[in-house]
Parts: C-alpha cells; structure tokens; sequence
C-alpha cells in the first residue's frame, strides 16, 4: 500500500510537476506577448505624439503667409531662416523644403540629395508621415502641403530614429525589451537600420515578410523564435507595402526564470511523502496557485488600465515575483499617468489642452444634464496683435509672454478652469447661478490683469485680450454649440474693437449663417458672371466739369436682387475671392473708361488682399494693354489698412504701378493714425476727404479746419484733393475756398449703371455745375 500510495503520489506529483511546468511556459508566453503588445501601444502612442507634434509644427508654418511667399518668390535666404529657427527650437536635425518641381531648399550641403525624385513621387502621391529615408539616416518625419493658393511644395521635419532614441524608446517599455529598426531595401532585401546589416535569421525574415503580406495599414505581427518572443510593427510604408519596421524582442527565458524557485519547491514538496500531503497541498494551494491567480487577475486589470497592487505575503520567490509585479504595475501607472498628462495638456504653459477641455465641457454637461451641476459659462480669449509680437520680438518672447498670460488667468480665480487651446488662445470655464454676472466679472478682471504692463525678456510689455463667452444650459447644451458660439462672440468682440467683451447672443449665429450663405452664393456669382459695375462721377472745380468716374462693383444676385457691397465684400475678403473680382472691376472699368473721352480717369478701389498676390503690377499693367486705356487714365484708391502688415512689399508695388503710369489715391483720409507719414513715404497722386469731415463741415469749425489742413497738406505735396460725400452747395462753396480739387456726392450724383454713365460723359460738356 505504501508503495503503491508512493507510487500514486509520485505520478500525480510527476503529472502535477509537467503540468505546472506546461502553465507556467503557457503563461510566460502570453504574458511576454502581452507585455510586448503594452509596449509597442506605448512606443505607437509616444509615435504619434511625437508625429502630432512635428504636424503641429509644420502645418502652422505651412500656412504662414510670409513663409508661403517666401516659397513662392523663391527666398531662400528667408526659407532657410525660417527653417532654421523652427529646427533650433524645437531641436529638429532636419527640416528643408520639397518644391513643386522636384527641387530642394533647406538641406545642409553635406546631405545627399540623390533621393530627391523618389522623395517627390512620395510626396506628390499623398505622403504626409511615417518614417522616410534620408541619404545614410532613418527620420521620423512629416509633410505639410504649401499652397500659394494652388500647391507650391512640402515642407518636410524629421527627426533622427539613431541608436540614442532607440534607447528613449526602450526605456519607455514597461519590460525591459531591446528595440532595433529595419528597413527594406530597393531590391527587397531586409537590412538593420543602424549598420545596413541583412536580417540573416529565416525566422526574422519570415516575420518581416508577413508584415508585408498583411500590409502596413494592420500595424504589426508577432511570433516566438526559440526562447525569445519577437513582434514588428510597420513605421513607414510606400504603395501599402512596408518599408520601414521597428522590432522589440524580449526572451521568455528570462522570464522564466523568476519561475526556477518555484519548480524546486515543487520537486521538493513531492519528496516529503504522504505524511504531509495534505500540507504540501495546501501550501501549494496557499503558496503557488493562488498568488499566481492573482498575479494573473491583477496583469488583467493592469491591462485593462486599472492600478493594482498585491499584497507580499512571503520573502520566497512569489514573494518577488509579486515584489516585481507591483514595481512594475507601478511604474506602468506612472508612464501612463505622465504620458496622459502629456496628451492633456499644453507643452508650453501646462495648462489643459484643447482635448482636456472638451472631455471637461462634456462632463459638466452631463452633470448638468443630471441635476448635479451648476450652470456655466464657456469664455475664450485671444491675445490682441500677438503676431506682432512674435514677429518683431521672436518667438522667444512671445513664448514667455504667453506662460505670463496664463499665470494671470490661473491667479484670477482658484474656481475657474482654465485652459490653452492653442496658438495665443486660451479659454475659461465658469460656473455659479448667477453664472452671466459672474462670467462679465471675471472677463473685466482678464482684461484688467493681461493688459498690466511686465518686462519680458528685457522688453516692456502690454498684452491685450478680446474674450467672448456662451452659457449653458441657456445657450446651448452641446459641447459643439458652445464652443462656436464662444468662438462667434470672440469674432464679434475683435470686430468691436478688440480687447472687449462681448457674450453670445443669437443674431451672431443668424450673421454667420448669413455669411455662410452668402460665402456659398459668392462662389457662384464668380462663375456665373452675376456682377456689374456702377460710376459716380467726380466733379472737378477748375474745370467745372465731371472729370472722372469711380468705379463701384453691384452684386446682382438671381434670388435677393442688388447685395450691397458692404455685405459681401468683407466675406470675399475673408475667403480670398475678392482676387478674381477685383481683376474682374478692373478689367470691366478699364474697358468701359476706354469708350470715353481722353481726358476722363476712372478710379478703382483695390483691397490689401489683392495687394498681397504677386504679380499685381503685371496684372495692371496687361489689363491696359488689353484694353487701350491710357495708364495715366486709371486711378487706383487704396485705404491706410494696406501698410499695416508689410510696409516694404507695399511700397514696392506702387512704386510698381507708378512706373506703370496709373495714378495712386489714399482714400479715406484723416481716419488713420499715421496718415502724414503715409504720405512722405509712399508715391500718392491724390488724396481722398474722409466723409466724416465733409458731413460736419458746416457745422463744425474743427472739421473745416481739418479739411483746410488737409488740401493745404496736399498742395505742398503738389497731390490732388477729392472731397467725399458733398451733398450741400453750401459745402461745394467751401469746399472751392479751401483749395480742394474735386468732389463727389449725391449733390452731383448717385452711382449708376455703365450705361447711364457713357451718356452723362458724351453729354457732360453741357452738365456743369452752377452754383
């Protein structure tokens, strides 16, 4: 019976043994496959954040007006410039620009540019991310298009996949697995990344080529290779075939290991006999399968993303291996802590970012939705004239700027949350019951405490902040709703006069609809030819006769008949579409002035859009080829707002046009801030009374002190002067005391049709005034 007890004992020990040893293989396996999945989603989150930010980067500077000329007009000197200031800040090893027709701006000279045509093929078939080869280096790079407005090129960031991010990458897994990339050469062959080595290993091989059989959009594949577990995943692709994988391996072996303790506590408890069966039983029980079952329950919930932590019941090796699955759960925790604090909030300020503050508005509107909450008020702000300030100071200062902005609007309340949603935009959200007064507050002390002067960098500062606010549950009870409606109140307030408050109210979302529809009716008014210019004439004083015309675009649209000009041009300013229309006035006024007599000009106003296209000279200056017109016979009017942004290309083109022959008038002038030396600097023929004086010039002494001022300016200057808006004889007789040169107003006329307008030239002689 001993024996056979024994001998019973020993079988199901052996069984027990072979068993256990078959589990805990099974197990290891699963785990280290699993461990290698948790870290290949780590290394692809870390991938596509790093991606995220190289995108942030370049879109933004692709987008960049200046940097888009400078592409255009071939500038190096300043695409270099600016691709050098965006490498050295956010340390880029490489950073230079694809044109359109295949050549390359920006490379250092040591680089080869051998791969320049294949690199365009990629590019021109769609390639905006992954992983690209560069001469001798892997980079981990973006594509951002430039279009000008049609697509110029590609700007192209890349950062370095050397041996040292291999190592950033390896430490971020939560085992301790070895990373390496590969790529796939010209002739199919798999090669180590770092030293060009072939992927001798069948195995290695094998894995690689169902990477590429299951195609690069899958992502990645695993298998076991003797006593180590390997997985690749794709980086970067070409026609939906991998070219370029990373590869994490990490050995089972060792995994195992930890194990070793644990099968001679077995062999060792089978030996103590029958005796102590029972207690050997339940030691294992004790001792083995459960802390097993929770180490397993515990990687479940791990996995899952929950923190767990086991208790450690023995210093044996379950003791450890629990140590060691706490450790490591805990130091999971802590990567994905930080690495969500990264997705959710702002590199620069640490506030929360733009995906933090909707997962905020949605949860307090389902708070709120629930009874919970109180209502709230969504503000956002916008620094006012902040591109100046990165443009004039550097981005350096504008940086620390923008840290110093959010100081101020933390310290402005310890209630209110508040977040960077990007660029110079910030945004508050505040709750209370009385949830509309309290929001005014708040947004009269933001902009009380951003415009306190602070020196920055050695420079004296003053920001300015517009802010506009919705409030749920009145305005809205969706996050999107609310966020447009902030963003329309924002728009509304700049517009306003920036550095205001202004909340939502329902006539802006009726405007922006408006705007919309009329964005949309535009598009087609511009094919389909639904325009037509109207003429007011200009009544000249010596000769006591209409000599010019200016000319005033009329939207005849099919359902709303004639659209003023006000509503529709600042939309087609908006959306660039004033570039075909105002070639389109020009054109038709060119054409219709030259049917008139020789010495009767037309005027043509001219947007600070269509100053920003190149080629404007030469558009003007083919337009009177076209059409005859004499050059000295075209009056271009221009506002003070073109020499806002670039002071240097404007004074370039009219200088353009002036040795073109055309006439240049500053309109509206006296509105300004800077009108006199807007005058000493640029080539003006003609300056143009702002109505405003007009209006209260019989009235007031100030105002015709002004508009003496003005002619008198503009005699010294030997320019001409028109007067806007007469519609008094008793103006046009002060007016003629003053000096001015011409007038214009409904006293003479109304704008009218073409027609009406070659009547009134061909009749004009017997028309004069008589006053």
């Amino acid at each position: 019976m001993t024996a056979l007890y024994l001998a019973a004992f020993g079988l199901v020990m052996l069984l027990v043994a072979v068993s256990m040893q078959w589990a805990i293989a099974s197990s290891a396996e699963d785990k280290v496959r699993s461990e290698l999945e948790s870290s290949s989603k780590v290394i692809d989150r870390i991938w596509s954040m790093r991606t995220q930010e190289l995108q942030s980067v370049a879109g933004p500077l692709a987008l960049d007006f200046g940097f888009r000329e400078a592409v255009a007009s071939d500038d190096t000197a300043t695409i270099r410039s600016a691709l050098g200031n965006i490498a050295s800040r956010i340390d880029l090893p490489n950073a230079f620009i694809v044109k359109y027709d295949g050549s390359v701006v920006g490379m250092r000279p040591e680089q080869d540019s051998s791969y320049n045509e294949e690199l365009w093929d990629r590019l021109d078939s769609g390639w905006h991310s992954g992983a690209l080869r560069i001469g001798d280096t892997t980079y981990q790079a973006v594509a951002a298009e430039i279009r000008a407005p049609g697509l110029i090129g590609w700007l192209v960031l890349g950062r370095k996949l050397d041996a040292g991010e291999m190592r950033d990458i390896s430490r971020l897994s939560a085992i301790p697995v070895s990373v390496s990339v590969v790529r796939r050469t010209e002739a199919g062959r798999w090669v180590y990344d770092r030293d060009g080595r072939p992927v001798a290993d069948r195995n290695l091989a094998a894995l690689l080529a169902r990477l590429e059989e299951i195609g690069a959009a899958s992502g990645q594949t695993s298998q076991r290779m003797g006593g180590t577990m390997v997985l690749a995943r794709a980086l970067g692709e070409s026609d939906g075939v991998a070219t370029t994988a990373m590869m994490l391996d990490f050995s089972i072996d060792d995994a195992l290991a930890e194990y070793d303790g644990l099968r001679l506590a077995v062999l060792l408890s089978g030996l103590l006999g029958l005796l102590v069966m029972a207690f050997a039983s339940a030691s294992l029980a004790r001792r083995i399968v459960r802390p097993i079952v929770a180490l397993e329950k515990a990687a479940q919930a791990l996995e899952r993303g929950e923190a767990r932590s086991l208790p450690v019941l023995s210093s044996d090796e379950i003791g450890k291996l629990t140590g060691s699955f706490n450790a490591m759960a805990e130091e999971i925790v802590t990567r994905e802590t930080r690495i969500r604090h990264m997705a959710y909030h702002d590199g620069l300020t640490d506030l929360p970012n733009r995906a933090r503050l909707r997962e905020e508005i949605d949860h307090r509107l389902a708070a709120l939705e629930g009874g919970g909450s109180e209502p709230f008020a969504l503000l956002f702000l916008d620094l006012d004239n902040f591109k100046i300030t990165n443009d004039t100071l550097g981005h350096r200062v504008g940086d620390q700027l923008l840290k110093l902005v959010a100081r101020r609007l933390v310290e402005l309340d310890d209630r209110t949350f508040v977040a960077r949603t990007g660029g110079d935009e910030f945004c508050l959200i505040v709750a209370g019951q009385d949830v509309r007064l309290r929001a005014a507050q708040i947004a009269a002390m933001a902009i009380e405490q951003v415009n306190e002067p602070a020196s920055v960098e050695g420079h004296f500062l003053r920001a300015a902040v517009s802010i506009g606010s919705s409030e749920a549950p009145e305005d809205s009870t969706s996050a999107e709703d609310l966020i447009k409606h902030a963003d329309l109140a924002l728009h509304a307030a700049k517009a306003a006069g920036r550095g205001r408050y202004r909340r939502f109210t329902a006539d802006l979302d009726t405007n922006a609809h408006k705007r919309r529809s009329i964005e949309v009716d535009l598009h087609n008014a511009v094919k389909n030819g639904e325009f037509e210019l109207y003429f007011q004439p200009l009544f000249n004083l010596a000769k006591n006769r209409f000599s010019a015309f200016e000319a005033l675009i009329r939207w005849n649209h099919p359902k709303k008949g004639l659209v003023s000009p006000v509503d529709f041009i600042p939309v087609a300013e908006d959306t660039g579409l004033i570039v075909p229309i105002g070639e389109w006035v020009l054109k038709e006024a060119c054409r219709q002035a030259a049917t008139w007599p020789e010495d009767i000009r037309v005027a043509v106003n001219f947007s600070t859009v269509q100053f920003a296209q190149s080629g404007l000279v030469n558009m003007v200056f083919q337009t009177l080829a076209t059409s005859g017109l004499a050059p000295d016979r075209l009056e271009i009017e221009i506002t003070e707002s073109l020499f806002l942004e670039n002071t240097g290309s404007v004074r370039e083109v009219l200088h353009g046009l002036k040795n073109v022959g055309v006439r240049i008038a500053l309109d509206d002038f006296g509105t300004g801030f800077s009108s006199l030396s807007y005058l000493r600097k640029f080539p003006f023929d003609k300056i143009k009374i702002d109505r405003s004086f007009i209006i209260e010039l019989l009235q007031e002494d100030e105002a015709g002190a002004v508009v003496k001022a003005i002619t008198d300016l503009a005699a010294a200057l030997h320019m001409e002067t028109t007067a806007e808006g007469v519609e008094e004889p008793e103006q046009v007789e002060a007016l003629r005391a003053f000096g001015c040169t011409t007038l214009q107003g409904y006293l003479f006329s109304k704008p009218i049709p073409a027609s009406e307008a070659a009547k009134l030239v061909n009749g004009e002689a017997a028309a004069e005034l008589r006053a």
